[in-house]
């Protein structure tokens, strides 16, 4: 069946190794091995399925191309092997005699004239990378290959082992892999790595809760077949840990610079860069925004001895539509004046005053209110966003290593992963070790020395919050001006920080929220909207 075509990205035109465009569909070439069963019932009334006959073209002879542009779901029916567990294949299933040249051969051949069809299935949890899939067909069929070539029999595991290599999914409705594209070579694979974030998001609300929790017992079976089986493997997953933080931290920057103007949102990725390449800070933002949006910096204190009693709570809010018709200057420092900033003390606990670890100055802030502890969740509703809100714009919540403000504010009874209008997250110390391109992350104060921002009476909640916002528009106005003058490369080659400068940092991105288990009682009162 014909279809027509559209244009997709070609990872810069890199002589196909991402090749995502349409053309002609490819019929099924094999029959399930192993369904993702939804449900005891259907587990024990399945037969058991049978491979087609497979016949095996020439290794120059790649597949006919799908059918299927970039984020399109895949067939139902179709079968697809974690790619992970193809690259650990010969340390995994193949015996000592035939490990060693088997894993010379996987690492010299995985894509030597040959490509893979990939396809990504997102973590129900959100909690882990998305899976990475290619057809088992394909793989049946480098097999079939490396067993001409290495004069060996090697093949898929049967019985338990081998439904490993021959997943399905979409029963009940679950969500089944997306296509990413077709890749030749290992560089093109990490580019696409890259592109998982602007897929659209799979929705599970219309899963009732039995078959979600299935679904995710299932996918979790996924994630725990393919985990390291020794120490090298592991150190490799750490590294690539290491490096998608790194890489979600330019994608976070990038983000920031778009909500500011300075960086232009783009639908898809093209192949012009979505970067400013001429402007100055004495010029307004030269991009106006889809729409605007507050940020909104939060700090908490909380007693040193006793982190769950939270004493003081800053917030520091820059509207966007304040900043369209003024320059910001070197530093930002022009915009510096239209943050308001917030300074709650709990009145009861008014009298904590830190000063073991650190020397707290719940006083030295010019306009800070007193708040009753029954009143305290209301006050930061009403600036951050509730359910009574009126303004219903999105807001970004910033912080200087965020995770543990959020956590706070679950101590005083604010559910911040329930609010619909909190779209992104902001985190200025991932931010700064971005534009540093170090390991190691700074505290505020010596981070501001850093970026020529003064400041005095830090952990003071109120000036807390406002020095985080200051940071954050002088690390993004740096971080533009530097891609203009070239001090910043801009690369799509693969290195641990680099995530290409083709994109404008994808769709919003929030943490996950802590297990409610996990959830302490605040003054006798739960923690609303949270599991119980």
């Amino acid at each position: 069946m014909a279809s027509n075509s559209r244009p997709y990205w070609d990872c810069e035109n890199s002589d196909n190794d991402i090749n995502i465009s349409m053309a002609s569909k490819a019929g099924s070439l094999i029959q399930p091995l192993a369904s993702l069963s939804m449900s005891a019932q259907e587990r024990s009334t399945k037969t058991q399925p049978t491979v087609s006959p497979i016949t095996f073209p020439s290794v120059s002879n790649p597949f006919a191309p799908l059918t299927l542009a970039f984020g399109d779901v895949s067939e139902k029916g179709s079968v697809f092997v974690p790619f992970k567990l193809v690259q650990g294949y010969p340390r995994m299933y193949v015996g000592k005699t035939n490990q060693g040249p088997a894993i010379e051969y996987f690492k010299e051949t995985l894509f030597k004239s040959r490509v893979w069809d990939f396809f990504c299935l997102s973590d129900p949890t959100q909690k882990r990378h998305p899976l990475l899939l290619v057809p088992t067909v394909q793989f049946e069929k480098y097999l079939h290959i490396a067993n001409h070539e290495l004069d060996m029999q090697l093949a898929i595991p049967r019985g338990g082992a081998g439904q490993r290599f021959a997943l399905t999914f979409g029963n009940f409705d679950t969500p089944r892999p997306r296509f990413l594209g077709r890749v030749n070579s290992a560089g093109a694979l990490e580019a696409l790595k890259g592109r998982t974030n602007e897929l659209p998001a799979d929705g599970l609300r219309h899963l009732t809760p039995a078959c979600y929790r299935t679904y995710v017992d299932e996918i979790d079976k996924i994630y725990d077949s393919i985990k390291a089986r020794d120490k090298k493997r592991k150190e490799e997953l750490t590294r690539q840990k290491r490096m998608q933080r790194q890489k979600d931290s330019g994608r976070m920057l990038k983000r920031v610079q778009k909500y500011l103007g300075l960086r232009r949102a783009t639908s898809h990725v093209s192949n012009n860069s979505s970067a400013v390449t001429s402007w100055d800070v004495s010029k307004i933002v030269p991009f106006k925004a889809r729409e605007s949006v507050r940020f909104v910096s939060v700090d908490v204190e909380a007693y040193e001895r006793d982190t769950r009693v939270v004493t003081e709570i800053g917030l520091a809010v820059l509207d966007t539509d304040d900043i369209i018709n003024i320059h910001p200057g070197k530093r930002g420092e022009n915009w510096f004046p239209l943050i308001q900033a917030y300074h709650f003390r709990i009145k009861e606990r008014s009298y904590i005053v830190n000063s073991e670890f650190v020397q707290g100055c719940p006083e030295a802030f010019d306009f800070g209110e007193m708040i009753p502890i029954k009143d305290i969740k209301k006050a930061v509703g009403k600036i951050l966003g509730d359910n009574e809100s009126e303004d219903r714009r999105p807001v970004i919540i910033v912080g200087h290593d965020i995770g543990q403000d959020l956590n706070y504010l679950l101590r005083i009874g604010y559910n911040p992963w329930c609010v619909p209008q909190i779209v992104d997250e902001v985190d200025t110390k991932t931010m700064f070790q971005r534009i540093q391109r170090s390991p190691n992350g700074r505290g505020l104060g010596m981070m501001c020395a850093e970026l020529g921002i003064p400041g005095c009476h830090y952990h003071n909640a109120g000036n807390d919050a406002v020095y985080t916002l200051r940071a954050m528009i002088t690390i993004t106005i740096k971080r533009t001006v530097e891609g203009i003058e070239g001090k910043e490369e801009i690369s799509t080659s693969v290195d641990e920080w680099s995530d290409g400068d083709m994109d404008d940092g994808g769709r919003p991105k929030r943490s996950s929220p802590p297990d409610g288990r996990d959830l302490r009682m605040y003054d006798g009162e739960k923690v609303t909207g949270m599991a119980p």
